[in-house]
């Protein structure tokens, strides 16, 4: 150990000329880079970036660090990697600037090229993603009390009125099932058997139940989920309700 390192506490104090260069990974990436060369400034960008300041100071503190450790990113890199050859070190420090430019320039273009396309591809996606939504919570609710009820040899009111008193705040209007949801909105579930004295047959479909928003005059349309059922208590989505029970809340399959 030569005396420079006692008082300095450190190898590699002196930097050869060529590395005396602007560090864009420690610019870009400030504590990220900072933590794997201990350079623990860096961590100050933590509290500038979470908490906000009067007049965006901390935007321009942020910045003002992030241009000093820049300046000072070589040579902060160069104590803990004094051992390498300049142009290995050069090399190590391009990789983590295009890190940088890969987390700063292409992810976030990826995510705005994605959030393009699921809205050119569905301008509508909010009421398709409630209506898809509402599919797939009317099913999952009636596969899971539909086995309690008694099927056979009843009428389409008698069946709204058994589904009312498996939920608070509903009513019975005719074969209609209404239930008051939190957000103040009512919930349709509509029964309905053709013929009483024929029994339910998935194949005939000749038994359906529709379920569905009640939604105040103007607004959005969102169209009713169709189910039918057998003597059996099976139900099954008819071809639009099973699409979207399929895409159900994942926005990905909008693309």
């Amino acid at each position: 150990m030569n005396i420079k390192d006692l008082f300095t506490g450190y190898k590699g104090y002196d930097m050869p000329k060529e590395l005396q260069e602007f560090n864009w990974g420690a610019f870009l990436l400030t504590f990220i880079w900072g933590f794997k060369y201990k350079a623990w400034i860096t961590f100050l960008a933590i509290p500038l970036i979470w908490f906000q300041m009067p007049f965006c100071l901390n935007w321009i503190f942020l910045c003002v660090l992030q241009i000093y450790c820049g300046f000072n990113g070589n040579k902060w890199a160069y104590q803990i990697e004094y051992w390498k050859k300049p142009a290995d070190f050069r090399k190590t420090q391009i990789l983590w600037a295009v890190f940088a430019v890969m987390l700063h320039v292409i992810v976030p273009f990826a995510i705005l090229t994605i959030l393009v396309m699921f809205i050119n591809k569905s301008p509508d996606n909010p009421t398709e993603i409630a209506q898809n939504a509402q599919c797939s919570i009317s099913y999952r609710e009636l596969k899971k009390n539909f086995k309690k009820f008694s099927v056979n040899s009843t009428t389409d009111s008698e069946l709204a009125r058994q589904l009312a008193k498996r939920y608070e705040n509903s009513k019975v209007e005719g074969n209609t099932t209404t239930i008051k949801l939190k957000n103040g909105l009512d919930f349709n579930i509509i029964f309905n058997i053709y013929n009483v004295n024929e029994n339910c047959n998935l194949s005939k479909k000749n038994c359906k139940i529709q379920t569905e928003y009640a939604l105040p005059e103007g607004a959005y349309t969102i169209t009713p989920c169709t189910f039918y059922f057998d003597n059996n208590k099976n139900i099954l989505p008819d071809d639009y309700t099973q699409k979207a029970i399929d895409k159900g809340l994942n926005i990905f399959k909008y693309i």
